[in-house]
């Protein structure tokens, strides 16, 4: 018998021209209450994860993969009209376009009880994926629902989504424009969409009980 752990928030991620990914992950809910954390790829491939907890590290690091942790606050909120995200170290700016865009607008038209339904989400990685993929700019990478590091079946529940421009600093280097990824970032199993994205999220994760 297994269960099923909620983690319910919002994504943030880009890719810069300097070879860069960045995906911030705010949790408004989960088992570990509201938290923040960053998953970092480097140009030579190298995958970070910055976690503000012992229990939050080892999860994610349970299920997700990395070359390397760090330990750090990791803030996100807003700035005036603009979303950030800050670290040690780290700092990401995100303007959001307003109003939906054409992807915003399709995801809307499900009825809200059916996304986080486990059958219903792997309905739409089968049928529909490979039909907004394109639009995402992710290609093949980008799935609802996969097996995480430790095994364990792993589905995504897509609320909303918001395009955005993003900039970036990593110990004071500016990582320039936002630009579609080279490589996959490979930390789990979706990709981030290819643009700068701002993602309504509930991400479900079995479990042994």
């Amino acid at each position: 018998m297994t269960d099923v752990i909620r983690f319910d928030g919002w994504i943030l991620g880009a890719s810069f021209a300097s070879g860069h990914t960045l995906v911030v992950g705010k949790w408004r809910e989960s088992p570990f209450g509201s938290f923040a954390d960053i998953m970092r790829k480097d140009p030579d491939g190298m995958r970070t994860l910055v976690a503000p907890s012992d229990e939050v590290e080892r999860f994610v690091t349970a299920h997700y993969r990395f070359d390397a942790t760090a330990r750090s606050d990791v803030r996100v909120g807003r700035e005036g009209e603009r979303l950030v995200a800050r670290a040690e170290g780290l700092d990401l700016e995100f303007d959001v376009e307003p109003g939906p865009s054409l992807v915003s607008t399709m995801l809307r038209l499900r009825p809200r009880f059916l996304r986080t339904l486990p059958a219903w989400i792997a309905v739409e990685d089968a049928v529909f994926r490979p039909l907004v993929a394109p639009l995402l700019g992710g290609g093949g990478g980008i799935h609802a629902r996969g097996v995480t590091r430790q095994g364990a079946r792993q589905w995504y529940a897509i609320h909303d989504l918001r395009w955005a421009r993003a900039r970036a600093r990593v110990d004071g280097l500016d990582l320039g424009e936002a630009v579609p990824p080279t490589s996959p970032a490979g930390f789990g199993a979706s990709e981030f969409p290819g643009r700068p994205a701002l993602v309504r999220v509930t991400s479900l994760i079995e479990t042994e009980p």
